[in-house]
């Protein structure tokens, strides 16, 4: 299959490598990452060792069409992916999301319909510098069948076929919610506190709070029409951050870079909608609000 990443950063590359071993490839970022591949190839390192072979480049104007679609941009650039992507894709071209947080499934929709497919993934990965990419676990990979099942099917056995452990979903929305209220605890709460995933475990009173927290995501997610349960996201939230005891939220990362944060897309997505559905979120409210301080502060801070 033809495939092409649109933001290749660390999530977009290492699923971008995995994928060339079986398809041909292409990889749409930024240019001292562009520059790197194309001098030494991308690199794969931690739990898969590899040196890919794709295609790069800074924008899809010269790019061959794709048979698929990747967005793993950051969330508050998906409208601006779509901009530069409309005139390029063609009719039968899926676009599928891969992305953190809330709303990126819906804007793809409005643009291809029932060919824009939504998605999660687990998979584990870190820009350590242009050109490579540590993977940290494979993950789970689902990919939403609620609307094109024929086409989920398709997409799942060509993650399967290159190594990257996929199942479809019909029920994908729920799995966008699950990773986003996992992702509204944790992600906010280390990068506050400028520490890793498992040292959240830690602390009793810190996971009261993230419970709390959960329990609040979880119920903006009921009042729009997901089933969740509150009990079952907590105990997610808990594995999650074992399983990922050692990472760097890539929240932190971007606060301590200076960059921008998902924390608008993420928090600031469920405040935004539970007050739409009278639902109130005051400690997802709490954690957009001094996140977002943060984030300016260092941003001010760097500039």
């Amino acid at each position: 299959m033809r495939i092409c990443l649109f933001g290749a950063g660390s999530l977009g590359s290492a699923l971008g490598g995995l994928l060339s071993g079986e398809n041909e490839v292409s990889l749409v970022g930024r240019k001292a990452h562009v520059s790197a591949i194309e001098r030494n190839g991308l690199e794969l390192t931690g739990d898969v060792e590899r040196l890919a072979c794709v295609e790069v480049s800074e924008s899809v104007i010269d790019l061959p069409p794709a048979e698929l679609l990747i967005i793993t941009t950051k969330a508050y650039d998906t409208q601006e992916a779509i901009s530069a992507c409309r005139d390029w894709v063609q009719d039968r071209t899926l676009v599928l999301t891969l992305q953190n947080g809330l709303g990126n499934l819906d804007l793809l929709r409005a643009w291809k319909g029932r060919m824009a497919l939504g998605g999660t993934t687990t998979l584990g990965a870190t820009l350590t510098s242009p050109g490579v990419v540590r993977v940290s676990g494979l993950g789970r990979t689902c990919i939403g069948s609620d609307l094109n099942s024929s086409a989920a099917k398709i997409v799942a056995r060509v993650f399967n076929s290159s190594g990257i452990p996929s199942s479809t979903e019909r029920e994908i929305l729920r799995e966008i919610w699950a990773k986003a209220v996992v992702s509204s605890c944790i992600n906010p709460s280390t990068a506050i506190l400028r520490i890793r995933n498992g040292e959240l475990l830690k602390s009793e009173s810190v996971m009261r709070l993230l419970d709390e927290v959960c329990a609040e995501a979880a119920r903006v997610a009921r009042a729009s029409g997901v089933r969740v349960s509150t009990k079952l996201l907590q105990q997610r939230v808990r594995e999650v951050a074992r399983d990922t005891a050692k990472n760097t939220s890539s929240m932190l990362q971007d606060v301590e870079r200076g960059k921008k944060t998902e924390i608008a897309q993420i928090n600031g997505a469920i405040c935004r909608l539970g007050e739409r559905l009278g639902i109130d979120s005051p400690l997802n409210l709490a954690l957009y609000s001094i996140v977002s301080s943060l984030q300016s502060a260092v941003r001010r801070e760097k500039g």
